[in-house]
Order: C-alpha cells, then sequence, then structure tokens
C-alpha cells in the first residue's frame, strides 16, 4: 500500500512521487511512462469521457474550444469555463489531472491513502482551498499542502549537504515565486517568500507567438490568421529550442503563401521579453529587501521549475547574486520529489518503516505565514472622524504555527452586534479596498443597554497545515464566533443584511 504520496500540481505540467520502502523519494511515470503530465483537459465530442495529459494536448490545434489548460491561474477566483453548455469550475479540472495521477499510481504502487499537494508560495487562502477541494473531488486524502518552494528545498538538502542562507528561484509555466530560507544540513527554515502568480512559461510563449506574428507578417506582406495559417510547431517547443540554439527554423502553412519558413534568433527573443525578466528582476529585489538582505548575503541560489533552463534567466541570476545558480536535479521533478519528503516528514510514525524513519528523523522545517492576517475596524483620525481601516494581526513572515489576540471595542451604547471579518494582504496595507476579505460574518445579538466601548478580543491562531483559527469573543458576555479558514472547512459566505457595518474600533 503506498501510503507516502507527494503531487506538484502545476499549471503546465504536473508530477507525483513517493517515498520508497528505502526512504528515497521517487518520481512515478504515468500510463505513457512520463515522469510529467501536462495540466491539460479535453473533453470528447460526445460529452461521455474526458482525456487528460498529454492526449488532451494533442487535441489543441483541432479542439481548441474544448481543450483546457492554465486552469491553476484561477484558483484563486474559480471562474469556470463551458463545455456544451455546462459550466465547469477551475477546481474540477484540477480535480480530473489529480485522479489521473493517482490512478496511474495505484496501477503500479497499489492504493494511496494520502497525499501531500505543492502550491506557489504568493497562492491565497482561496487557492489553498481550492486545491484541497481538487483533490478531494479526486478521492484524495489530502493531509498537507505545503509551498513549492519550500517542497524543492525539503529535496536540495537531501540530495545534498546545504548550509547558509538561499534563495529558491522557482519559475514554473504559470507563476514565479522568490523564497529565502536559512539551511543547515536537512533543517530548513524560511525566511520569507514572495510571488508573482501571473509570470510564467505560458508568459513567455505569448511573447514569442507574437514575435512570430510580426515576423511573418514582415515577410509574406500579409496578416497572420490563426483560422488559416498554422504553426509547425507550438511556440513553447520553438521556445525550449532556444534554450540550447541561437536560433530556431519556425514553419507556418496555409495562407497566401502555402508555406513559408522563418528564422527565429534568440536574441530576438530576449529582446521580446526583456520586460518579463525585468519583472522577474524586482521581484528579487522586493523578496531580499523584505529579509532585509543583499545579494552578497546568499549563500546559493537553486533552481526550480522548466522555465529557470532559458538562459537569459541562468545569466540574470549570475549578474545579479555574483555565482551561478545551482541545478543540479531536475527542476520539473524536484517540486514533487520534495513533496514526497514532506508526506514522510509529516506522517504519523506507525507508517513509517524504519528506513524511512531514519530518513526523515533528521529533517526539520520552519515555516512562515506568507500575507498578512488582519480585520476591519473604525478608527479615529487626527480631527475625531470615524474611518474604516484594515488592522494586521498576524504579521507575513511571522513563524508558524502562531497564535495573536487582539482588543477591539463597541462604537456606539446600546450596540447589538458587530461585524467581523478576516483580511489577506500580500503588503502592509491599511486601507480595507486594498485588501482581500476571506470570510465575514456577525456576532451578535450583545446585551442590550450596554455603554460603548466594550472589549471585543479576536485571537488568529494559524497553524503549520496554513489553517486560520479565528476567535471573536465579546468579553463581558462571553459570547463568541470561532471559525476555521483553510483546508478543513473552506471558505464561509455568510448574509450580512440587517447589520450595521463595522462597529467594533481598535484602541
Amino acid at each position: 500500500m503506498t501510503a507516502l504520496v507527494g503531487i506538484d500540481l502545476g499549471t503546465t505540467n504536473s508530477a507525483l512521487a513517493i517515498l520508497d520502502q528505502t526512504g528515497r523519494p521517487e518520481i512515478v511515470p504515468n500510463a505513457e511512462g512520463d515522469h510529467v503530465t501536462p495540466s491539460v483537459v479535453f473533453f470528447e465530442l460526445d460529452g461521455s469521457a474526458t482525456s487528460v495529459g498529454q492526449a488532451a494536448k494533442d487535441n489543441a490545434i483541432v479542439y481548441p474550444d474544448r481543450v483546457f489548460h492554465e486552469f491553476k491561474r484561477s484558483m484563486a477566483t474559480n471562474v469556470p469555463v463551458t463545455v456544451d453548455g455546462q459550466q465547469v469550475a477551475p477546481v474540477e479540472l484540477s480535480s480530473l489531472v489529480l485522479r489521473k495521477l493517482v490512478e496511474d499510481t495505484s496501477e503500479r504502487k497499489g492504493e494511496i491513502r494520502g497525499a501531500v499537494i505543492t502550491v506557489p508560495a504568493n497562492f491565497t487562502n482561496e487557492a489553498r482551498v481550492a486545491t484541497i477541494k481538487a483533490g478531494e473531488l479526486a478521492s484524495l486524502r489530502v493531509t498537507h499542502i505545503i509551498n513549492e518552494p519550500t517542497a524543492a528545498l525539503f529535496y536540495y538538502s537531501y540530495h545534498k549537504p546545504v548550509s547558509g542562507t538561499v534563495v529558491v528561484y522557482d519559475f514554473g509555466g504559470g507563476t514565479l515565486d522568490v523564497s529565502i530560507a536559512r539551511v543547515s544540513g536537512k533543517n530548513v527554515e524560511i525566511v520569507t517568500s514572495k510571488g508573482d502568480p501571473r509570470l510564467g512559461g505560458i508568459d513567455f510563449d505569448r511573447k514569442l507567438s507574437e514575435v512570430i506574428r510580426r515576423t511573418f507578417e514582415a515577410s509574406a506582406g500579409e496578416k497572420f490568421d490563426e483560422r488559416t495559417h498554422q504553426l509547425g510547431k507550438t511556440p513553447k517547443e520553438y521556445k525550449k529550442q532556444l534554450t540550447t540554439r541561437n536560433e530556431c527554423a519556425v514553419q507556418i502553412v496555409g495562407g497566401k503563401t502555402g508555406r513559408k519558413i522563418l528564422t527565429i534568433t534568440r536574441q530576438e527573443f530576449e529582446t521580446a521579453t526583456a520586460t518579463l525578466i525585468s519583472k522577474a528582476d524586482l521581484l528579487v529585489d522586493s523578496t531580499l529587501d523584505e529579509a532585509g538582505l543583499r545579494p552578497a548575503d546568499i549563500t546559493q541560489v537553486f533552481l526550480v521549475g522548466g522555465s529557470t533552463r532559458m538562459p537569459m534567466v541562468t545569466t540574470h541570476l549570475e549578474k545579479l547574486f555574483g555565482k551561478p545558480p545551482v541545478c543540479h536535479v531536475n527542476p520539473d521533478e524536484v517540486v514533487a520529489l520534495g513533496a514526497a519528503l514532506y508526506a514522510g516528514f509529516s506522517a504519523d510514525e506507525k507508517d513509517l518503516n524504519p528506513a524511512q524513519k531514519s530518513v526523515v528523523s533528521s529533517m526539520e522545517l520552519q515555516e512562515v505565514a506568507n500575507h498578512f492576517f488582519g480585520t476591519i475596524c473604525q478608527t479615529g483620525d487626527a480631527t475625531g472622524r470615524q474611518r474604516l481601516s484594515n488592522s494586521i494581526i498576524i504579521e507575513k513572515n511571522t513563524p508558524l504555527p502562531c497564535s495573536k489576540t487582539e482588543p477591539y471595542y463597541t462604537v456606539r451604547p446600546g450596540q447589538q452586534a458587530v461585524d467581523i471579518s478576516v483580511t489577506q494582504s500580500a503588503t502592509r496595507e491599511e486601507d480595507p479596498d486594498f485588501v482581500r476579505t476571506i470570510w465575514e460574518g456577525s456576532l451578535g445579538p450583545l446585551p442590550e443597554g450596554r455603554p460603548a466601548n466594550m472589549e471585543i478580543r479576536v485571537t488568529y491562531s494559524y497553524d503549520t497545515n496554513q489553517i486560520m483559527h479565528c476567535r471573536f469573543e465579546d468579553v463581558a458576555s462571553g459570547l463568541t464566533k470561532e471559525i476555521d479558514i483553510g483546508v478543513k472547512s473552506g471558505l464561509t459566505d455568510t448574509s450580512l443584511e440587517g447589520v450595521d457595518r463595522i462597529l467594533i474600533d481598535d484602541e
């Protein structure tokens, strides 16, 4: 029975690894014998079935309206796609990818009892909850979620000795995460993480598509039309050629010219994507600033994700840090391998054999909160006017697990209820318009006839499994409201009809 499984649910590709009987993490090939599975879903024409992976990807040109990919980018919003008049949410599409991974693994390794699934470090609470839901829809028992850079560093420190303050540069198909950690042997302490959920390999693919289109139109004297012109290969495949060559030959068939061969150079591609690289560089600078570090303070830079294969990425990193980045494992597999190690690290000892215990017993991990968490309250300005404000309760980069209690106060005499909320933000932000409200509700009814300024005590507890437990308590009456926001309960929609807006005030 396979109990220890780690899954990298990626934007473009996904992979699954197990902790074998010797305690070594290994990738489990899919039914086609590949180590990674394209995160692509195709709905058959008769609506009776779906195909996932390379088989689905192969249908993208012929049936573009029935093939779906990149849905990981929509996990937070859960905006659905439409096929045959039916709406299908990103969480459901993700579950189909997970189901293929699970079924293919079960065929080779036996039943899976539980899984650790990785998520980008910048994922919001909504996206994390959706990822867990996708696992449940795939009939998986998701025991933990772990940030992708953390999982990768887990494997790097297992693979070879690591020591010092390091950067994990995780550049995948859909997102870029930059994490800083202190590592001593197999002990990993995350310092901070920042990410861009809209910067990944697919954005470079689109830039290359633009280069090809412009070059064709200038050369052929006709507009490139996707309905009548067809590329010999996908932009991603041409991008891969440019990682090892200075130029590639692009074939275009159709239109007035019939067949045309273009030459695209690496220099043209790098010029077209310079703004994307600049965004990535700015994220590195911002992450270093948040940690209070300089490039010279970094001992090593570890590469994760297929987009790190582009020469311009490694060139920029070497120029910034003054040393070549490290990539002594497959960047497409390292996250899944690290997740398998974490599955063993977080498992109950009774589920491990002696060899597995020996491997994970020396590992230690200190994760941190990757967002600020707060609540909306009323505050008074210098003129005495009241305004809404976001009050931070748990700071970003606070070591997990953590718990923090803050006092707030009712505004009016005889107040019957208070609105309560939980907010999340990537930066320290006081303006409620620039934070995400991930839960809201009310506390009441409160006792009648009370004066103003009665204490409402708010406690947030954030654990290592990234579950936020929130407690709102009216101290005088003992009335409480408790909620869990995370993998166990998901988000709750609560109506606020009949309740006054934001009736709690900070001191």
